[in-house]
């Protein structure tokens, strides 16, 4: 067999097809997405991270600019009048021998000055204070981030248990559809066979109507909480993400053992003994405004005089110093003092606010780990009863299929069934909940996302 060019150029394009096409397919699939991946996703692509990791660039300038004040500061400047009209000055003639006074105009037409001038603090306290201001400056800013990690893991971890949730119930209710689907088309043959009666048919109907009403309610709340959960993790809402179930609702969950805590790991803590910190700095500072302050200088200049505009830039007459300046403060008519004691007061302020929070923190904590326990035994309850619905539901719906057992005994205990599953979900997401309320109480939300 022959094969042409057209015929040749055609195989090798068919050859080369499939391994085009899967790349560009794949491009536009979504990466399915665990716990650990929407939080990765979060703490990398938040536009929130922004601004306090720009947060944290602005304290290192507002440090770069703290140094800089104690460091030579350089200026030029420079000057150029046109005396229009000249002041006239009176000079009494007798001191001259003269008859009468003098009417004198002094300088010339064009003045020109250009000075460069140096200038270095030697000693000023309060700079100093603020310097010392750099550091715990930076470490809030630090830790302000910190929190606004944690804060998007809680809420990305609370976004995506409910939208499993929802996921589990849907499934739970599709499960339950499909099965009244069956009995329902079974009910109206014998309907039609005159098997059973008009009232037996409806209170299936009834059912099954009931299920396809709390599927579409979950249809809706499983859109919403996706939505939610984009929101929390930065991603653009019209945006499609694949959301994986990652939770074993069969297995049993084991309560977790923790250890004693460390109240002082929380970055809200942290951040008070920072501010308290810089709250004693400042009060030193503003203390530190009464002393006196000495700063050298060094200038160099030069002056340029003529009555005529092309002429007046002939000649140059330089001049330079350095020297010292001495500033004291004497009386500031009681403003230093009002400061000093503002920044006292808040000061004492902080300290018992740190006292105060403290508490609230410890019972925060302590509330937490009762909740978490309270949710996991009612969730082993719950799990513990789901089971026996379903073993009773099993066995009803067998008796039933036999026609041992009337059709009020088998919706009956399929009532039971989907409440028992219902009452295992919504304690399964308390649970989870109450699991990351404990680790963002402790301050190790993040640890704990990070063994994911």
């Amino acid at each position: 067999m022959k094969l042409n060019k057209q015929t040749l150029l055609l195989i090798l394009g068919m050859a080369f097809l499939p391994l085009s096409i899967p790349k560009s397919l794949a491009q536009q699939k979504e990466q399915p997405m665990t716990l650990k991946d929407c939080i990765d996703y979060t703490l990398g692509k938040n536009p929130n991270n922004l601004v306090y990791t720009n947060g944290v660039a602005y304290a290192e300038r507002q440090k770069t600019e703290g140094m800089a004040a104690y460091l030579p500061q350089v200026n030029f400047t420079g000057a150029f009048d046109d005396n229009i009209k000249r002041p006239t000055t009176v000079i009494p003639g007798k001191a001259l021998g003269a008859p009468g006074d003098l009417h004198v105009q002094f300088g010339n037409t064009y003045v020109t000055g250009l000075n460069l001038q140096a200038d270095q603090v030697l000693y000023d306290q309060t700079i100093i204070e603020g310097i010392k201001a750099n550091k715990p400056n930076i470490e809030v800013a630090v830790l302000k981030k910190q929190r606004n990690d944690d804060d998007m893991i809680y809420n990305t971890a609370y976004a995506y248990y409910q939208v499993l949730i929802y996921k589990e119930q849907l499934k739970l209710l599709s499960e339950n559809e499909k099965k009244f689907t069956d009995l329902l088309k079974v009910q109206k043959f014998q309907y039609e066979k005159g098997s059973i009666t008009r009232l037996t048919l409806n209170r299936v109907q009834v059912s099954y109507n009931n299920i396809l009403s709390q599927k579409k309610v979950a249809e809706t709340n499983y859109e919403l909480s996706v939505n939610r959960l984009k929101n929390a993790m930065g991603v653009d809402i019209d945006k499609d993400i694949l959301i994986v179930d990652t939770i074993n609702y069969q297995q049993e969950v084991v309560m977790p053992n923790w250890e004693d805590f460390d109240i002082r790991v929380k970055p809200d803590y942290k951040i008070m003994e920072k501010n308290i910190l810089l709250q004693e700095i400042d009060l030193r500072r503003k203390r530190a405004a009464s002393l006196p302050t000495l700063t050298g200088y060094a200038k160099y200049g030069t002056n340029m005089f003529g009555n005529e505009f092309a002429t007046s830039f002939d000649h140059h007459y330089d001049y330079s110093s350095v020297g010292l300046r001495l500033n004291v403060p004497i009386f500031s008519s009681w403003r230093r003092y009002s400061q000093v004691q503002e920044s006292a007061l808040t000061l004492s302020t902080n300290r018992q606010n740190l006292i105060i929070n403290s508490q609230a923190y410890k019972l925060q904590i302590q509330n937490a780990n009762t909740q978490l326990m309270n949710s996991y035994n009612n969730m082993q309850t719950n799990k513990n009863n789901l089971d026996l619905a379903k073993a009773v539901f099993d066995d009803t719906d067998l008796q039933y299929q036999k026609g041992a057992t009337p059709l009020t005994e088998f919706l009956n205990a399929d009532y039971a069934y989907k409440e028992a599953q219902t009452n295992y979900l919504n304690s399964l997401i308390n649970y989870l909940i109450a699991r990351i309320d404990l680790e963002r109480s402790k301050g190790t939300i993040k640890q704990f996302a990070g063994q994911l």
